[in-house]
């Protein structure tokens, strides 16, 4: 469903996987008192799980467009994608690989992908369609579950002996790297951290670097450097950036940032 608002306020409800993304304009979605806005490039991922989200549009001409896909068809391609050798496997498509917190997340959308849901909306509002809608829906979720493969990476990696165990520690997981991802200026401990998520820290961080393949240290020290270059973009000097980050100075801030980026901040081609 594609639309055209300037201002819009309402309450909807997923079905199967849902995609909301906007080629120009703002939606802002708001789910358990986190807000995720899909702008011009960004879409936003829910899953049918989530019983219902808000979404506003304010006083921005906002062009946009909603699939929705069927849970089956999202479970065929990951399970073909997960085990591409067993031909036969469709017959018993689990439900769990749908699994409520794989597929709840805000990112950009590849060229690829913008231009494909880009054309699904002007298709829709003209109600012309080059090929079958059903050719499109395949496509679009062959390039969804693609562009999201260190997402589902994260959750099979983790060794489990239940599903059901996998899933109740890759949700506590994401609460551990939500808190990271909130700390970039405050002084927090991995122990804090691991409080979060109800485990001990040498379980939190064990199964953290187990699902994302890194330690929660390296993650929130990469998360810092990425973060200081796009404050310094916006116009804010080294100094400023090495303070608000929690770095003991600016000598310390350097070689964090030749660490990661290869190169000291001074000669970052930005």
């Amino acid at each position: 469903m594609s639309s055209f608002f300037t201002s819009f306020e309402d309450q909807v409800r997923p079905r199967g996987l849902g995609i909301k993304f906007a080629a120009e304009g703002q939606e802002d979605y708001w789910l358990q008192g986190k807000r995720y806005s899909v702008s011009q490039g960004r879409y936003f991922l829910v899953n049918d799980s989530v019983p219902s989200l808000d979404v506003t549009i304010k006083n921005k001409a906002t062009w946009s467009v909603c699939v929705d896909i069927d849970a089956q068809l999202v479970n065929d391609v990951l399970q073909q994608w997960l085990h591409p050798n067993d031909l036969d496997s469709h017959h018993h498509i689990s439900r769990y690989l749908l699994t409520p917190d794989l597929f709840i997340r805000e990112a950009e959308a590849s060229n690829h992908l913008q231009r494909l849901l880009t054309n699904l909306i002007t298709s829709s509002a003209s109600q012309t369609l080059q090929v079958s809608a059903i050719e499109l829906i395949y496509e679009l979720t062959s390039l969804v579950i693609e562009e999201n493969k260190g997402v589902v990476d994260s959750y099979y990696r983790l060794q489990t002996a239940k599903s059901s165990t996998r899933k109740e520690v890759f949700r506590r997981l994401l609460v551990g790297k939500e808190v990271l991802d909130d700390s970039l200026f405050t002084e927090l401990s991995m122990k804090e951290v691991a409080e979060a998520c109800c485990m001990s820290e040498f379980r939190f961080y064990r199964l953290f670097r187990q699902c994302f393949g890194d330690s929660p240290y390296n993650y929130l020290f990469k998360k810092r450097i990425d973060k200081s270059i796009e404050l310094k973009k916006q116009g804010q000097s080294w100094v400023e950036i090495a303070t608000l980050l929690n770095f003991t100075d600016l000598s310390a801030f350097s070689k964090s940032f030749k660490k990661v980026m290869g190169v000291s901040p001074s000669k970052a081609i930005l």
